[in-house]
């Protein structure tokens, strides 16, 4: 399941309420064939053990691949660019999105719209020579031990790295809670990787569980994935960092084993421009 296998087969497929990460050891990690698959990813879980979601889960990640994501987006101009987008401003219209170009890549940046309640955008690959540009510098992070390691801990044949974006917030009024996976029979996942978290606030991802009673929050960590699953409902916390001049930025990968079984419902999820759905 690597990134390389990827781009060869690109064009043929398309309080108690707080969690506490530390239940993830980030320690030792090197995606060896030694290391303990159950130890790498967990099931969230609140006060105890109570698992309030099915399909949420967190995963220790390889320490270069902080490195190589920051990297890129200062090397690429990206860092900057939400800086003066939810910042300084002034940000986009909600619903609003527009090409961009990065050290002559196409990426495509979208507000959601106005329910969202929050500045957050995201910011996607446009095309393939931009998409491919991104898988490489997951891999050369060691996002391919990832793979391996969700692959194996879900018994799953293959996995791809299918939708890849960036994501900035400042400011958060309410969440809009939502999904981003559904019907993928627990073969696809959204991993969102903190590369700048803003010190001292509180925890940025809301959490529902599956019959909507209860809302837990998680606290997100360095070198520690979220990885969400189907139909797992969740939002961004509020917040407001617009006061330090500080904002949130993560990278999202989602990745899947698409199979001709769940590849409708997962186009489904796509929000970006890249890969096109027609493909």
């Amino acid at each position: 399941w690597t990134v390389s296998d990827y781009l060869n087969t690109l064009h043929v497929i398309t309080d108690d309420t707080v969690f506490d990460t530390k239940q993830v050891n980030t320690n030792n990690f090197s995606g060896d064939d030694d290391d303990n698959n159950d130890d790498i990813i967990k099931p969230m879980s609140w006060g105890g053990g109570n698992r309030i979601s099915k399909n949420m889960y967190h995963v220790a990640l390889p320490k270069a691949l902080l490195q190589e994501l920051r990297t890129y987006a200062n090397d690429m101009g990206i860092t900057d660019f939400y800086r003066g987008l939810i910042i300084d401003g002034p940000s986009y219209n909600p619903g609003q999105e527009k090409s961009v170009t990065f050290q002559q890549q196409n990426w495509m940046v979208h507000r959601p719209k106005s329910h969202w309640k929050s500045n957050m955008h995201w910011l996607s690959p446009a095309d393939e020579t931009a998409h491919d540009d991104y898988l490489t510098i997951l891999s050369s992070g060691g996002f391919d031990q990832v793979l391996d390691s969700i692959g194996a801990y879900f018994n799953l044949d293959s996995l791809s790295a299918y939708h890849l974006s960036f994501i900035g917030v400042s400011q958060c009024e309410r969440g809009f809670i939502h999904t981003d996976v559904n019907d993928s029979g627990v073969m696809a996942f959204n991993l969102i990787i903190p590369l700048m978290l803003v010190e001292g606030e509180g925890p940025e991802l809301e959490i529902l569980s599956d019959d909507e009673t209860t809302t837990r929050y998680y606290q997100y960590e360095y070198n520690v994935a979220s990885m969400i699953g189907d139909g797992a409902l969740h939002a961004t916390a509020s917040c407001d960092y617009m006061s330090k001049g500080e904002m949130r930025l993560c990278a999202t990968v989602y990745v899947g084993d698409i199979t001709a079984t769940n590849v409708r419902n997962l186009l489904m999820s796509l929000t970006q421009a890249y890969p096109p759905v027609g493909n």
